[in-house]
Formats: C-alpha cells, sequence, structure tokens
C-alpha cells in the first residue's frame, strides 16, 4: 500500500490528538456513569505515514489510537479508499472492538455511528475529522454539538480553499468546489465576509475578494459556538509549511469545560514551536 508523505506540522498534529487522547480516556475511565468512550476516525488513511523529516515510518492517528492507555472502549475506522479500509477489518478480526466503514464520513456519522452516542447511552466519543481537502459537512458538525456526546478536532484546509475556491475572481472557481465549501460552511455567508460584487466595463457583476483567510477562520471559530452549538471552542492552531505557507487551521470543539481546558494546555505547548 502506498504511503502518504507528511511534514512536521501533521507529526506535531499526530501528538496533539495523541496526548488529548490519553487525557481522554484517562478521565473517562474513571467515570462510574460513563458506559463507554470511543475513538472515531473519519478519514483513518493508512494507518502509517512517511515522515518528511526522517523519511522513516510513522504511524497515524488511528494506530495511536490503538496504543492509548487506558483504551478506548471502541474504535470506528472510516475511509474512501477500499485498501485502507481492508486494513482495518484485518485488525477487527483480531480485535472486535474496532469497526471499520468504506465510503462518505459524513452519510457513515449521520446515519450509522453518531446515533449510537445519544445523552441518555451514557457513552461519550472522540472523533477526528481531518481530510486533506474541505470535504466535512457542516451537517455533520451540527449534529455533533446537538448529541452533547462528542469532542471533535476540526482540520480546514485552508490550502485547499486557496487553491481551488478563494480565487480574486470567484467565477473562475469550479461550481463543484464552490458547492463544497457551502456544505462545509452549511450556507453562503462565507462569500459575504470575503468578496463584493462589482461590475465590470461590460457590465458583468463578479465577485470579487477583498479579505483574506484568516477571516474566514475567525468566522469559523464563532461559528461553531454561534451557530453549531458547541460550548467550548479554543483558539485554533495554524499549520505552516516549510516556506510559512498556510496549510490549515486545527480546531477543537467539545461541550465540557475540562475537555476545553485540556486542549487550551496542548494547544499552548505547541503554538510556540510552529
Amino acid at each position: 500500500m502506498k504511503l502518504d508523505q507528511i511534514g512536521f506540522w501533521s507529526e506535531i498534529k499526530l501528538e496533539i490528538i495523541k496526548k488529548y487522547a490519553r487525557a481522554y480516556t484517562t478521565v473517562l475511565s474513571r467515570q462510574l456513569w460513563c458506559k463507554g468512550y470511543v475513538y472515531i476516525d473519519a478519514f483513518a488513511g493508512a494507518g502509517m505515514h512517511i515522515s518528511k523529516t526522517t523519511g522513516g515510518v510513522i504511524q497515524g492517528s488511528p494506530l495511536n489510537a490503538l496504543e492509548v492507555q487506558p483504551s478506548f472502549t471502541e474504535y470506528y475506522f472510516i475511509d474512501l479508499d477500499e485498501e485502507r479500509v481492508n486494513l482495518f477489518e484485518e485488525i477487527a478480526k483480531e480485535n472486535p472492538r474496532v469497526h471499520a466503514y468504506q465510503g462518505d464520513c459524513n452519510e457513515i456519522l449521520l446515519n450509522k455511528i453518531f446515533p449510537i452516542f445519544t445523552y441518555e447511552s451514557f457513552k461519550r466519543a472522540l472523533c477526528i475529522l481531518d481530510p486533506y481537502k474541505i470535504n466535512i459537512e457542516w451537517k455533520t458538525i451540527k449534529k455533533a454539538s446537538y448529541l452533547d456526546t462528542i469532542d471533535m478536532f476540526i482540520n480546514f484546509s485552508i490550502m485547499d480553499a486557496n487553491r481551488n475556491i478563494l480565487f480574486e475572481d470567484l467565477s473562475i472557481a469550479k461550481p463543484e468546489d464552490i458547492a463544497r465549501m457551502n456544505a462545509f460552511w452549511g450556507d453562503e455567508q462565507w462569500k459575504e465576509l470575503l468578496y463584493k460584487k462589482q461590475k465590470n466595463l461590460f457590465g458583468e457583476v463578479h465577485e470579487i475578494r477583498t479579505d483574506n483567510f484568516k477571516k474566514l477562520a475567525l468566522e469559523y471559530k464563532e461559528r461553531l459556538k454561534k451557530v453549531a452549538g458547541f460550548k467550548y471552542v479554543p483558539e485554533p492552531i495554524l499549520m505552516r509549511n516549510t516556506r510559512n505557507g498556510p496549510l490549515y487551521y486545527l480546531y477543537f470543539v467539545s461541550q465540557n469545560n475540562v475537555a476545553n481546558k485540556i486542549v487550551n494546555d496542548i494547544f499552548d505547548k505547541y503554538r510556540t514551536e510552529l
């Protein structure tokens, strides 16, 4: 299986998720009311990566999660790629707590996994939404908030947005890419934040970009709180490449103040390294 190459910024992200996962299971394993604490990886990948820094093979977030102690009570791994899902199906043969799904994570989460985690179930979940592109839908995030039982890390791919959507003239963007952004945001308000309508010499109206992605990132944080309804949304971390180019914002959302404090401490440590 071909493994993805990842930069140091992705290695830091893996460390952040692993540290929080360890704290998460430690806290919940002590709660007598809790009937299960589950790990969900919606873009599970191949489970392993090649480090651009060292050239060595390193574990991805799914395999890291399987090693966390105290262990999660169950694991849900989702990917579009059949070969990658087969890897987790093989793991599931040896570990019945592992469940593998192939397909669009938005549909699988909404229809098959999230319904398990009602507030009355006394189960909790840590969900990782970490795609390379903007393939997360707002309805998925809104559902997680409504359930009141799910903590999430969310990757907002600024690189994908800048390359394929947020052109100086929005008419250049492909309709399918604008549709992806609309699904991610939940509506078309992102256009109002960054674009103004202008007429050219021929009287044609174009949407011309007047602001940068930082405004969008700030508004997305507020949207996660005010529209989705998460009580706690720490300041996200902006991951940059070796040329200082913006790659993605890593957000965390929760309804729990303890979770918020833990992530803030972890984020603050790594902000100094980026």
